[in-house]
């Protein structure tokens, strides 16, 4: 029997309108019968030795032929289960299990260990396999997105998000090793411990400093993947505070910032952060009464702003989905993204169908914490506080006070509130520099905890406090 007659293929939409119509006149699927020879082949000499290094790489699903893919399947069951995974065990467990005629028999175990020449190339080869199993992927992919465009009676809006999605499964598919050798990164732990035992101030490399010494002494910095809350009252101070945080990030630290404002414009973003930067007053600067001394100042700090990476998006009313778009497109065009801030969580529409706010609250914050895994960066969301607060005799906001869903805090990593007792009417916090509280009030990998910063009202900013009490900006 000739092998192609039993080898059969692994179908999949794709390649099932290939068998259904020939493959005259059809585009070529994407695979490599040698390659995958070769590697089960070689699996089959010296399963010891090949099967560590693949089996992280591949599994059946990236074999084409439904034949390879069981015989891979089998070579897997036998390493897992301890097993010698010989070609004579696994021509018995194919034959226990009634399935080695349908690979081709023990000649055709025989067939491919006799292609093998040397085992020094299976990595090449699994690479090619590999390679050919994304291409198939893109080609469903693709075939699914035409049927979603064709979809009439769906939201473009989620048909774009789906394909995107679709895509980007594709590419979370590619193989990274999921476990390392301790002595892989033990070296190089211990030397990142030592510099940060000489200098405690020393933040972890993979997490982003906010700009406050209070702040990262307690978080150690903003981590990838993370959803921060920075929730508060209005007029306490979240956009100033998120704000303060973007400019360390993109000015000091060179990082790529992302930031969808759904309550002020772009025009407004960029007053705030002018002035912040140069230290200058906000309402002056609006009114046309800045001081002529004062514009160098302007000047130098427009040049500072205009060096970094800030992607501004002031649509008003933008979605959870346009949302997850537009910072793929900022990922893709800018080539990477650091840090995702959206101001604020209430205002950022659902896009599901539901009546219930909290419901639609819950799907919001799921989605910004998937968008964060999804960039591997942090997000960084600012919330309203409900009014619950108010009514008490103690105004300090506690985890209960989250606006509208219980889910924000389930969600959440890091949840940090803003306390100003000057926004209680407190005669001790008139005048034109506030201080406030900053409360840790949820911290997944950390300790709760609070701190004090100031607000310098004109400029709409924030500063740490020195020793002697005075002012000075971050």
């Amino acid at each position: 029997m000739h092998v192609g007659d039993w080898r059969g293929r692994s179908l999949g939409r794709y390649d099932r309108a290939v068998a259904d119509r020939g493959e005259e006149g059809i585009l070529h699927v994407p695979r490599n019968e040698e390659a995958e020879q070769l590697v089960l082949g070689a699996a089959l000499l010296e399963p010891d030795e090949v099967i560590p290094t693949v089996a992280d790489r591949l599994k059946p699903e990236h074999f084409y032929f439904r034949a390879h893919q069981i015989i891979y399947r089998t070579l897997l069951d036998l390493f897992e289960e301890g097993e010698h995974a010989d070609a004579v065990a696994v021509a018995n467990r194919l034959e226990e299990r009634g399935q080695l005629a349908k690979v081709g028999g023990r000649s055709y175990l025989g067939e491919m260990m006799g292609r093998v020449t040397t085992i020094t190339a299976v990595d090449h080869y699994a690479g090619i396999i590999e390679d050919k199993a994304l291409r198939r992927w893109l080609i469903e992919a693709g075939g699914k997105v035409s049927e979603l465009a064709q979809q009439e009676d769906l939201p473009l809006e989620g048909v774009m998000d789906r394909a995107e999605e679709a895509v980007f499964a594709i590419a979370e598919r590619r193989s990274a090793p999921s476990f390392h050798s301790l002595r892989e990164f033990l070296d190089d732990h211990l030397e990142m411990l030592m510099e940060v035992h000489k200098d405690p101030h020393r933040r972890p490399v993979a997490a982003l400093s906010t700009g406050f010494e209070e702040f990262d002494a307690l978080t150690s910095g903003l981590r990838r993947s993370d959803l921060i809350v920075l929730a508060g009252r209005p007029g306490t101070g979240k956009t100033s505070l998120a704000l303060g945080i973007v400019r360390h990030a993109a000015i000091v630290e060179k990082k790529k910032v992302g930031l969808f404002s759904l309550e002020m414009t772009k025009e407004q973003i960029l007053e705030r952060l002018l002035c912040a930067e140069a230290q200058v007053d906000l309402q002056r600067l609006r009114d046309g009464y800045l001081p002529a001394a004062k514009w160098g100042l302007i000047a130098e700090a427009a040049g500072r702003l205009h060096d970094a990476v800030i992607l501004v998006d002031d649509a008003s009313t933008a979605s959870v989905l346009s949302i997850k778009a537009k910072a793929r497109q900022m990922m893709r065009r800018h080539d990477g993204l650091d840090l995702v801030v959206v101001d604020y969580l209430q205002l950022v529409e659902a896009g599901i169908k539901s009546d219930v706010r909290e419901q639609q609250i819950a799907y919001i914050s799921r989605a910004l914490k998937a968008l964060a895994r999804e960039l591997e960066v942090p997000v960084i969301a600012c919330s309203q506080l409900n009014r619950a607060v108010e009514r008490r005799e103690s105004k300090r906001p506690q985890l209960s006070d989250l606006r509208e869903s219980g889910a924000i805090e389930q969600d959440a990593d890091l949840v940090v509130f803003i306390y100003r007792p000057d926004y209680y009417d407190d005669p001790d916090q008139t005048g034109p520099v506030a201080e406030t509280e900053i409360i840790i009030a949820k911290q997944r990998n950390g300790p709760l905890g609070k701190f004090r910063l100031m607000f310098h009202k004109s400029s709409a900013t924030f500063y740490s406090p020195t020793k002697q009490g005075e002012v000075v900006p971050f």
